[in-house]
């Protein structure tokens, strides 16, 4: 099964944690966890293709 790169940043825009996920909800459910950053991190991005970070998503519905 293929992953993808994410990158997890704070409100100042650096980087509170990169992992690989399988897709964009299991890093966002992963930014969340009680475990997890979800009180430093801000923005989700993921390696597109070209080499460019992307935004994954909201963090919040």
């Amino acid at each position: 099964m293929p992953v993808t790169r994410y990158r997890f940043l704070d409100g100042m825009g650096d980087i509170v944690a990169e992992d690989d996920f399988t897709d964009h909800a299991e890093a966002l459910e992963w930014a969340m966890a009680d475990d997890g950053p979800e009180e430093e991190v801000q923005r989700v991005e993921y390696l597109g293709p070209e080499g460019d970070w992307r935004w994954a998503g909201a963090l919040h519905d």
